[in-house]
């Protein structure tokens, strides 16, 4: 007889499992008392029909020995159902090592002892293999022993993997059941344990009852399950396993690849709209937000999954969402711009709101608009994909801007200029979302887009300044005239009434809309004013008239600018215009002509050479070469004037 080396002694460690069922002796026990050190017969086997030796691992030499006290050991059987299966485990090993232990030549057993005990090994490692089995499909139950069975269990895989890789190192024949395998079976329990629970998801009633269709519902119920369970894995089972097993990572993948599968067996039906997009918002947003979790992060790396469902399988859905998409949202502006002009061909006169005329065509578009926006960015997860819907704006504002045509010319219609003053504030909102929402536009179509709502909005303030100027033609007539200057305070104070009348009367714009229309109105009659006084019509002889000319026309400057500004305008650059013209008209040295015409051409680089011959004419005292050497002089500075961003002026002052 001989004393048998256990596992711990083999491994060289000096503890044991706290349930094993055997511990290293003392001389005495607690109390003092003394026994005996419990030995093992060493058992011994040949095989009668061959000469091959078997030889179990090779393990150091030592000297402990093995003895426990008879009351304190656990039978396997008990190790088992107290689910200690490290301790199991070790108890198997350490009589697999006795079963193919060295054969003694000395001391032979009978083949069929041994066999027989060979077939009860069997049964015990198939047992025990079963218990991990049980206790590695328990792994995400909440209560705690089993979070201590998993610990035990995990430490018997590892057991049996370290005895798999000894048996590996030797040579002649090994027991049928090495390599065990039992970390990769391990795997495809935990494996077939995520897929069932995936499987058999559900939702509470009170959030299942929120979505539409049983599909929604069973993507939610596994994207749930998913979420809940791999929090659990990182809180409570990470601490079962070694680190260097990274399991929170392996039930990442497969929790991963079962959720993909199921999601690849939906999108092979045909989904509709509703689904399609629920589908879509998942693979895009909501997964991807539930790995994102710090508490995942720390141990889970989404890189490495990847996306639900490959670029593949997801573009085509993305195309029958962005379709549905644009046909919707074009189906509803268009049907918006109908309504408008439909009310207008009945002669509807906009609503009032305070004191505004007011249309919610704009807001009612861009409120289709910016809905299927964000739809999209939230099914898609990507504001890339939003400019197929921003692009129909501009298709939009191209017939918008042909109902404005319209409407223009129905301008005998009693409700046109009300419709237009509607329209201007609808120009504005569009042009200000344009340019808040430039982020998701193309630049080419934001480009467009503004380009048009700005001719739409001088097109509309055209239209309504041209009924003012309309009615001031007649005020308009004698400026820059003998009459003008005889005449001087009923000349210009019927006009200056007139236009005084019309700023008066410009109502049922929004403020911002009045500020501009003011501000055109403004333009535009200084611009009539030196128009006018430019067509020659009149011939200042002397240096009194020139003067007086030049008095009129800084007054006739003063009182329009002081009347516009209060009222609105916000042009104030317009203020010295009429001042430097009437400069130019006092003056009587030629020298200080030049230099003022060269001041002139530099605040205002527009100026032409026809111009200034047309203004120059009106000092008929100065000589033709006088005024060539005026005019040389603009040319020669025209070159060198300042290229500064300031307002065109001149340009638009047409002269004959």
């Amino acid at each position: 007889m001989r004393t048998l080396r256990t596992r711990n002694t083999v491994l060289g460690t000096g503890s044991t499992e706290p349930n094993s069922s055997v511990e290293h002796s003392g001389k005495t026990t607690s109390d003092g008392r003394k026994f005996k050190p419990l030995t093992l017969p060493r058992i011994l086997r040949r095989n009668s029909k061959s000469n091959t030796n078997i030889t179990a691992p090779d393990v150091p030499n030592t000297s402990s020995v093995i003895t426990a006290p008879l009351e304190e050991l656990l039978t396997f059987e008990q190790n088992l159902e107290r689910n200690c299966l490290s301790a199991a485990g070790q108890q198997l090993i350490e009589r697999e090592e006795r079963l193919y232990g060295q054969i003694s030549e000395e001391v032979v057993q009978s083949t069929t002892e041994w066999e027989k005990e060979e077939e009860q090994f069997t049964r015990d490692h198939k047992a025990l293999l079963s218990h991990i089995d049980l206790v590695v499909k328990s792994s995400l139950s909440p209560d705690e022993d089993s979070l201590e069975a998993l610990k035990s269990a995990v430490k018997a895989i590892l057991q049996e993997e370290e005895q798999d890789r000894r048996w590996l190192k030797q040579v002649g024949k090994q027991p049928a059941w090495r390599p065990s395998e039992c970390r990769r079976h391990h795997n495809t329990v935990l494996q077939s344990l995520v897929e069932e629970r995936m499987d058999n998801a559900e939702l509470p009633p009170e959030e299942s009852n929120k979505l539409r269709s049983s599909l929604q519902r069973d993507i939610c119920g596994k994207g749930r399950r998913l979420q809940k369970d791999l929090l659990r894995v990182v809180k409570d089972v990470k601490g079962c396993y070694p680190e260097d097993m990274d399991i929170c990572n392996f039930y990442g993948k497969m929790y991963h690849q079962a959720f993909s599968a199921g999601m690849r067996n939906i999108e092979e039906y045909g989904l509709g709209m509703d689904d399609c997009s629920y589908l879509l918002y998942w693979v895009n947003v909501a997964y991807p937000e539930i790995l994102q979790n710090p508490e995942l992060t720390k141990v889970i790396n989404p890189e490495m999954l990847g996306k639900l469902l490959t670029e593949e399988l997801t573009t085509p859905l993305e195309n029958q969402c962005l379709t549905y998409k644009e046909t919707e949202v074009q189906t509803l502006i268009n049907k918006v711009l109908m309504v408008e002009e439909q009310a207008w061909m009945e002669g509807s006169v906009p609503e009032l709101r305070d004191d505004c005329y007011f249309s919610p065509l704009a807001i009612d578009v861009i409120q289709f608009i910016n809905a299927a926006v964000k739809s999209i960015e939230t099914v898609l997860g990507a504001m890339s994909k939003v400019q197929i819907i921003v692009c129909l704006l501009k298709d939009f504002l191209n017939s918008y801007k042909k109902f404005q045509e319209k409407v223009l010319k129905g301008s005998n219609n009693g409700n046109s200029r009300t419709v237009i003053m509607a329209n201007l504030a609808c120009v504005e909102q569009f042009r200000d979302y344009i340019v808040n929402k430039a982020d998701i536009f193309p630049v080419d179509v934001k480009e467009c887009c503004l380009s048009i709502v700005a001719e739409m909005k001088n097109i509309g303030y055209t239209f309504l300044t041209s009924l003012i100027h309309k009615d001031l033609k007649s005020q308009y007539r004698d400026l820059g005239t003998p009459v003008w200057l005889e005449k001087k305070k009923q000349v210009f104070e019927k006009l200056f009434e007139g236009i005084n009348k019309h700023t008066q009367d410009l109502k049922g714009l929004t403020n911002s809309c009045h500020q501009e229309l003011l501000s055109q109105l403004h333009l535009e009659v200084t611009v009539e004013y030196v128009r006018r006084l430019l067509k020659r019509k009149i011939k200042l002889r002397d240096k009194e008239m020139q003067e007086q000319a030049a008095r009129s026309v800084c007054e006739d400057g003063q009182r329009l600018h002081k009347l516009f500004t209060e009222a609105g305008s916000r042009e104030e650059w317009l203020s010295d215009i009429l001042p430097k013209i009437a400069e130019v008209l006092k003056l009587q040295d030629i020298s200080s002509i030049q230099l003022e015409i060269v001041t002139l051409s530099q605040a205002y680089p527009d100026l032409s050479e026809f111009q200034v011959s047309a203004l120059l004419s009106l000092k008929s005292n100065l000589s033709a070469s006088a005024v060539r050497r005026v005019k040389k002089t603009l040319l020669d500075n025209q070159d060198t004037t300042s290229s500064q961003d300031v307002p065109s002026f001149f340009s638009k002052v047409q002269v004959k």
